[in-house]
């Protein structure tokens, strides 16, 4: 639902209500305030709104309704009022009571700040008992380290939004601290209810009542506002392709996770898996674990079959004294070539120079020509913190890695996009503590892999009637395509050396496994079929350098340019917005040839994905240096440059496999 109060615009969730995009002009004031009920594991309970009743006006608004959490143990039920005032004043009140007795960490407001209009803003805080800080927001992201925020016990905010023009918040009903969400890759700062230096979890008694409120006001020189009538969703999205031969880079080296299922790779996976540009397969080896000999072998089995090297991420124990006597002889007497090494040991946060040093007296000369890493398993927020704390080796590591994913603290379509605007910035808190160290993104996957910040004991095998946590029914979706595409472009544009995707096989890899999943638990796939992700990832196949096409109007399009040695172009571009967009692409004049990936074809392809590969596409002229395409909702294109004859050698080589073939039969 579109409001709009006074001179701001914003958006509401009617199914989760959630305040979106709190904007004045053109200029994100807020991204988002919401309810949040987290359970003794950080564990979000998904809300339920009822009895919605809006009040809605050209320039003011009242919406009511009554939301519950209910989930396992948890009863959390609160009626909740949001006001919108015609002088830009936003109020977001919530009045609740605990219906059972639970365990949670979290029960309150968050508001979000957005992070590209608001990094380096000056800001202003007001601190319980009247002490104003003047200050600003964090340009790279600031370390997560418990009770140190430099913005806490709160009950206002503000901060700078043009020269004498401030947004205010005001906090009321709990203590509220910021956070950078960047840590996570989430694209916001959070201020937050009850300080994380306090004790959690706390039970919470039957009949408890939880009040709380947050209002937005616009305080200093307002001078002439602009217009919040809405802004056009028809905007044509214009991309360009660099024009400075600077602009283009080499590709960083792509890997994919071994699967964690035990189903073996079938000859026509491991055929697929051959035909994508893979420089790496990674194992996660937990030596902790007794099966992991027959783990290793496995890995090696599967990286001979695929023809690749293994990245090693090698899980040490908790006890040094406890790493099994025949590791080195073992990993040795495989003979797989191994492309890095990436330390990690139970217990540690991220990788200390004990365990560094050790792996590397240990495996001795096996890892003579071997890089070897320092990181984390868990999210950016413990690398971060490990590094500003002083425990991080970077200085004798070869290369620091950690892993992604956009799923800690919201989970919608929308959520996890605007993750894309901030995963570079991870790259650039590294560059920044760690100059010119090369960085490792591995591995990236829709969800996490385990909850790293458990307090109690979570149960890792999921209900008979659900997926496991670690499963996001969307990694079959055209969604995730676009998604990655955004990844890989954002990942590669901030330098990068190298990343790790998904998996290759099942619920979390590229393509379904044989015996396919059940859909009655909201997987919907193909049985041995691939899944849209593996088209974005064939797309790269065939070229070695990438450039970031220049954008305007690019909302939630994801897009990046590739090169191949011979000069050819390609640009492979994704709507990730579920209603139709119109892209105008700027090319050099010529023939150009359009493949379309979308809802319509996808299953045509799914079990035959070597003919969209191969396809010729629609062959059409750039008018004026300018092709328009429409993608309708979460659709992929990938449009590649015609040689005048399109058909022909080239002199002295084959043609490279990612041209398109002419054909007079392009039927299924």
């Amino acid at each position: 639902m579109e409001l709009v109060a006074g001179p701001l615009r914003l958006l509401f969730e009617i199914e989760s209500g959630f305040l979106r995009r709190v904007c004045l002009g053109r200029r994100e004031l807020l991204r988002g305030i919401y309810a949040a009920v987290r359970d003794e594991n950080w564990r979000t309970i998904p809300p339920q709104i009822l009895d919605f009743q809006p009040e809605v006006y050209a320039d003011h608004f009242l919406l009511k309704f009554h939301c519950e959490h209910r989930e396992g143990g948890i009863d959390f039920r609160w009626d909740g009022q949001v006001e919108g005032h015609s002088d830009g004043t936003i109020i977001y009140t919530l009045d609740g009571r605990a219906h059972a007795t639970f365990r949670k960490n979290r029960i309150g407001f968050c508001v979000l700040h957005p992070i590209r209009e608001c990094a380096g803003a000056r800001t202003r805080q007001v601190r319980v008992g009247g002490e104003v800080i003047e200050g600003r927001f964090p340009s790279l992201i600031e370390p997560q380290i418990f009770g140190q925020s430099p913005l806490r016990d709160l009950c206002a905010l503000a901060h700078e939004v043009q020269p004498g023009l401030w947004a205010e918040l005001k906090f009321a009903g709990d203590l509220f601290e910021m956070e950078d969400q960047r840590n996570w890759t989430d694209a916001s700062f959070k201020t937050y209810c009850t300080p994380l230096a306090l004790p959690f979890p706390v039970l919470v008694k039957a009949g408890t009542r939880i009040q709380q409120r947050v209002e937005l006001r616009l305080k200093g020189a307002k001078g002439r506002m602009p217009s919040a009538r809405p802004t056009s969703r028809r905007t044509i999205v214009h991309l360009r392709l660099p024009g400075n031969a600077s602009k283009w880079r080499p590709l960083p080296l792509l890997g994919l996770g071994m699967a964690t299922h035990e189903e073996p790779l079938c000859e026509q996976e491991a055929a697929w898996l051959r035909a994508l540009p893979l420089a790496h397969l990674r194992c996660d080896l937990p030596l902790s674990q007794p099966h992991w000999p027959a783990l290793w072998r496995r890995a090696v089995r599967q990286a001979r079959r695929l023809n690749l090297p293994l990245e090693l991420a090698l899980h040490l124990p908790s006890d040094l004294q406890a790493i099994p006597d025949t590791l080195a002889r073992t990993l040795a007497a495989s003979g797989v070539a191994l492309a890095r090494v990436a330390v990690l040991r139970e217990g540690e946060a991220a990788t200390s120079l004990v365990t560094l040093e050790r792996v590397r007296r240990l495996l001795g000369r096996w890892l003579d020509s071997v890089p070897v890493g320092a990181g984390t398993n868990a999210h950016f927020c413990e690398l971060n913190r490990e590094q500003a704390l002083g425990r991080v080796p970077w200085q004798e590591a070869d290369f620091l890695f950690w892993p992604i994913t956009p799923q800690v603290h919201a989970f919608d379509d929308v959520s996890l996009v605007e993750t894309l605007e901030v995963q570079g910035d991870t790259l650039a808190k590294a560059a920044a503590f760690a100059p010119g160290k090369p960085c490792v993104i591995s591995p990236v996957t829709l969800k996490p892999r385990f909850n790293a910040v458990a307090t109690t004991a979570v149960a890792s095998a999921a209900r008979p009637d659900s997926l496991p946590e670690n499963v996001d029914p969307r990694q079959s979706s055209l969604l995730a395509a676009g998604w990655t595409l955004g990844s890989l472009a954002t990942l590669s544009v901030n330098g990068v050396s190298a990343f790790t995707y998904y998996e290759t096989t099942g619920w979390r890899g590229v393509m379904e496994t044989r015996s396919g999943s059940p859909s009655e638990l909201g997987f919907h796939s193909v049985p041995g079929g691939v899944y849209p992700v593996y088209f974005v990832l064939a797309a790269l196949d065939g070229f070695n350098e990438f450039a970031a096409p220049s954008t305007s109007g690019a909302d939630q399009i994801t897009t990046l340019a590739l090169r191949d040695r011979l000069g050819r172009r390609r640009f492979v571009v994704a709507n990730v917005r579920a209603s139709r967009r119109k892209i105008q692409l700027h090319l050099p004049h010529g023939a150009w040839a359009v493949r379309t990936l979308h809802e319509e074809n996808y299953l045509r392809y799914a079990c035959h994905p070597e003919q969209f590969i191969r396809e010729a596409g629609e062959v059409r002229h750039a008018v004026s240096s300018k092709l328009q395409l429409e993608l309708g909702p979460c659709a992929l294109a990938v449009v590649d440059e015609l040689s005048d004859f399109p058909n022909q050698t080239v002199r002295g080589q084959r043609r490279p496999k990612h041209q398109p073939v002419c054909s007079t039969d392009s039927s299924p």
